[in-house]
């Protein structure tokens, strides 16, 4: 879809009346683009300016129109490298959440904090060093939530025994920890790899866990300590 509806608009048009018309159908097609995207009008004019330079559609000529329709489809569908950073800040969120430093978990209240940082309306707006400065804000928050972020010298010490783990794996297990400790606080938890392996069908040796199984592990402590948090609040 890159190409699909600029290259279509390129294509002469032999009369006028079917130019008006191919005009008529592109726009609205742009129109329903950012009402499924929650476009206002403000922001579609800040979009239209920044893929072709101009601000209203009526100064478009049809394969601009075109070339907009595509931005709409596909990059603020995401590329793969836009999914990507969506995808982390969307799990950041959620740790945050886990770890009771926020009380909604949306979009809606994602979409507000990336505004906040940024200036753009969504998640699927930002650039790579926006999507990056937001990246880095939440595990800032992260870390002043208890997250111990890890380090490339901690990763090359655990791959001399371990050398499954990644980067990726220690950071979730870095959020694992975190709950952990706000458990263990409570008087919840004590040994939350034996809890999350019995729990859950794991293995013994945390550190073989994948993505996936410690994504479970996070999720099982994390509502464990979001119920902890609710019965205080009704307690309260």
């Amino acid at each position: 879809m890159t190409k699909a509806f600029g290259t279509i608009a390129g294509k002469a048009i032999r009369t006028a009346a079917g130019r008006a018309d191919s005009r008529a159908k592109m726009i609205i097609a742009v129109r329903a683009a950012c009402r499924r995207l929650r476009i206002g009008d403000d922001d579609r004019r800040a979009i239209q300016l920044e893929v072709v330079g101009k601000a209203s559609m009526v100064d478009m000529s049809l394969p601009e129109i075109g070339r907009l329709l595509d931005r709409l489809n596909k990059d603020y569908r995401g590329p793969v490298g836009r999914r990507a950073t969506a995808g982390k800040i969307r799990a950041l969120w959620w740790t945050l959440y886990w770890l009771g430093a926020l009380d909604r978990p949306s979009d809606e209240a994602i979409d507000a904090f990336v505004k906040r940082q940024t200036g753009k309306e969504r998640i699927q707006f930002l650039g790579h060093k926006e999507a990056f400065r937001v990246i880095e804000a939440l595990k800032a928050w992260a870390a002043r939530e208890g997250v111990l972020w890890p380090t490339d010298a901690r990763l090359a010490e655990l791959l001399v025994h371990n050398p499954e783990v990644t980067m990726p794996r220690l950071e979730r297990h870095a959020v694992l920890d975190a709950i952990a400790a706000k458990l263990r606080r409570a008087g919840l938890l004590l040994a939350h790899e034996n809890y999350c392996a019995r729990a859950l069908g794991l293995g013994c040796n945390h550190w073989h866990w994948t993505e996936r199984a410690i994504d479970e592990a996070i999720r099982l402590l994390g509502k464990k300590f979001r119920r902890h948090l609710d019965k205080r609040g009704e307690a309260e």
